[in-house]
């Protein structure tokens, strides 16, 4: 996905300077430079950043920036928000070079829950990472990762090494994200059938001692 916004080169920096762009509706925010170049000040629309902001592909899309008579292709890596309004009020971005690998967080989606036969059996879906951290071709950044439940039992569960990943995708941490997610019994479940066996036991017990 590839979006564009227009932004404009600000030359003062400080909170007196953010506050007058503010004003203007402009939401300042900085360009950080990949290999030797140096940062760039910039300042954006508020209106068209925030609507982008909205996409919940936003930090994973490479954005065009046009300044001026030249474009800049870069990764959203920060989106500073007021703690009371909700206005964007910063925003960050970096470069991308071609034929680099930037890192990104890969949102991970279940699919299929109703065709899991654990789940149909009272299991519930223990999601254990809900992003996954990878380096990728900026080129071709994946909108998410499916963990399909079809045919999943109970105590199964989606071990990292096991998933197909996109091409060109590998994650940061394998270690630490060894395991997706796994199908585990419902604590629903667990008690009621104590509550039902408890249950079951005094009712026995009662016609015992008549």
């Amino acid at each position: 996905m590839n979006l564009n916004l227009t932004v404009q080169i600000r030359k003062e920096k400080g909170t007196r300077e953010a506050r007058k762009l503010r004003l203007q509706g402009l939401t300042p925010g900085i360009i950080y430079g990949s290999n030797k170049e140096e940062a760039t000040m910039i300042s954006v629309s508020e209106k068209e950043l925030t609507k982008e902001c909205s996409s919940a592909s936003f930090f994973n899309s490479v954005l065009t920036l046009n300044i001026g008579d030249k474009t800049e292709r870069v990764l959203p890596k920060a989106v500073v928000y007021h703690p009371v309004t909700d206005r964007v009020i910063h925003v960050d971005f970096m470069r991308v070079s071609k034929g680099s690998k930037v890192k990104i967080q890969i949102p991970v989606e279940i699919i299929n829950e109703e065709k899991a036969p654990g789940i149909k059996k009272g299991g519930i879906i223990n999601l254990v990472v809900h992003k996954l951290e990878c380096y990728v071709d900026p080129e071709n950044i994946p909108e998410k990762i499916e963990l399909d439940l079809t045919g999943k039992e109970i105590g199964e569960s989606f071990l990292l090494d096991n998933i197909q990943l996109p091409i060109g995708v590998k994650p940061v941490n394998p270690e630490r994200d060894a395991v997706l997610a796994t199908i585990v019994i419902s604590n629903v479940s667990t008690v009621d059938d104590k509550s039902q066996s408890t249950a079951t036991t005094e009712s026995t017990t009662t016609e015992n001692s008549k």
